[in-house]
């Protein structure tokens, strides 16, 4: 088994760009590969949600999203950031970021970064401009390269809603996927036609066995005026949503090969709520229900919260899907559908400090073992920043705020593991509580 820096190809740009049927659309695996090294140690790293902004100013008002002083040297915009403000993600907080995963994560395999580099656009006195939001990709570019070597842990990232020139609006043929493929060149990522019109691709991470496929999940997102609902055959979401579907099959016809799913906005809020247009919500439950077996992961970010869902059977007789959330009150009383979980929804915190800053690291197989196969999540490990004591400190220090394992009772967070872990939350008072405090990173 190696990791690798490019794969599997799907030459796809016939029904991306004219949408014409998928099925005719060939897939080429032929593409060269690069080896990565010998050596997996079963762990990688999701962050999500930096949000840089180099003109946050310590003990500004966050009213002006700290970027002026107010009359009063604000005590709420510490050095590490504002907690539980609008104010977006200081410099400073993104240095001890990096210098803790430079120091201190280093056995993992690959890494995966769920989108929103740049800082929000809510300032009217301080508009963002396009070379702003180009300066952030490169930074962060950056950032990756100096804590890890990307030749050796790929760096697969995604798309998020503050990512683009103008905030939600990301339409076909954007003009930043040209200039995110070339920031991202040196990674060697397999960006085809499918980025450059679409914003989405496929990326091997463990040879003709573990596959990420990563979503341009703004063509979904519903506050995206610029894309029609997936009803419409010629939008560009419901053009991404049948090269999903394809992608699925094909995959779910490969004997031992396992799919990862990352996108930016995940298709529920933490309330329960639906974040994806109407029509594309329910192909893309449907299409989780119906290739589960083949996904190991769905990984998004965007919400700032830390939550869990299960996708379950909508009835026993129905062909639908619907979700359950962890800390659903109705969770007790539906072990039925939850033993038919088909995939876990994992949706990690973030680094701005919405709530306090988060990154995860997750433990997967490396092979089938145990009875569960290659990419099968059995734990993570969730990291926090205290930002109240760091910034009276001035010193930030990440801290294990839980495993997964220790959380929900179980070892393997496949369907039925998820399934598992909602049934033992629903049953247990202390595990619910301390899953409410942990969905806003004990803020």
């Amino acid at each position: 088994m190696v990791l690798l820096k490019s794969l599997t190809y799907i030459a796809a740009s016939v029904f991306l760009l004219n949408a014409v049927s998928v099925n005719a659309a060939p897939m080429n695996e032929a593409q060269p590969l690069t080896k990565r090294g010998s050596k997996l140690n079963g762990k990688f790293l999701h962050i999500t949600d930096i949000h840089i902004d180099p003109n946050y100013l310590e003990g500004a008002d966050p009213d002006s999203f700290c970027h002026k002083h107010g009359k009063k040297r604000s005590s709420e915009s510490g050095k590490y950031g504002a907690l539980g403000t609008d104010c977006d993600s200081p410099e400073a907080l993104v240095d001890a970021t990096f210098n803790f995963l430079k120091e201190s994560i280093t056995d993992i395999d690959f890494i995966i970064y769920t989108g929103d580099t740049a800082r929000h656009d809510r300032d009217d006195n301080m508009p963002r401009s396009q070379s702003e939001v180009v300066n952030a990709h490169s930074t962060v570019m950056k950032y990756f390269q100096t804590a890890y070597d990307t030749d050796n842990v790929p760096y697969v990232p995604t798309i998020g809603n503050n990512d683009a020139y103008d905030h939600n609006d990301v339409t076909k043929n954007d003009k930043i996927f040209k200039k995110l493929e070339s920031i991202w060149k040196p990674l060697g990522l397999n960006l085809t036609s499918a980025f450059s019109t679409g914003g989405y691709y496929v990326q091997d991470v463990i040879k003709g066995k573990l596959t990420i496929v990563n979503l341009n999940t703004m063509y979904f997102y519903d506050k995206n005026d610029d894309v029609d609902d997936c009803s419409s055959s010629s939008s560009a979401a419901a053009i991404e949503m049948k090269w999903l579907s394809y992608v699925l099959k094909h995959y779910s016809k490969k004997k031992g090969h396992q799919l990862y799913l990352m996108g930016h906005v995940p298709p529920i809020d933490d309330d329960g709520s639906k974040l994806y247009k109407s029509n594309c919500y329910t192909q893309y439950m449907n299409l989780l229900g119906k290739y589960g077996s083949t996904i190991s992961g769905h990984f998004t970010g965007h919400t700032n919260n830390d939550n869990l869902n299960a996708i379950i059977p909508s009835s026993s007789k129905s062909k639908s899907y619907s979700f359950l959330a962890a800390d659903d009150s109705k969770a007790k009383n539906m072990k039925k559908q939850l033993g038919k979980t088909s995939v876990g929804l994992f949706n990690a915190p973030s680094v701005i400090p919405k709530n306090n800053p988060a990154l995860r690291v997750y433990t997967y197989n490396t092979k089938n073992a145990d009875g569960y196969p290659i990419g099968t999540i059995r734990d993570w490990d969730q990291y926090y920043v205290d930002l109240d004591k760091a910034n009276g400190d001035e010193k930030v220090e990440f801290e294990l705020e839980y495993s997964a394992s220790d959380l929900y009772g179980v070892d393997h967070f496949d369907g039925a593991g998820v399934g598992e872990a909602i049934l033992n939350l629903a049953n247990d008072k202390k595990a619910r509580k301390l899953y409410k405090k942990y969905a806003k990173v004990s803020s």
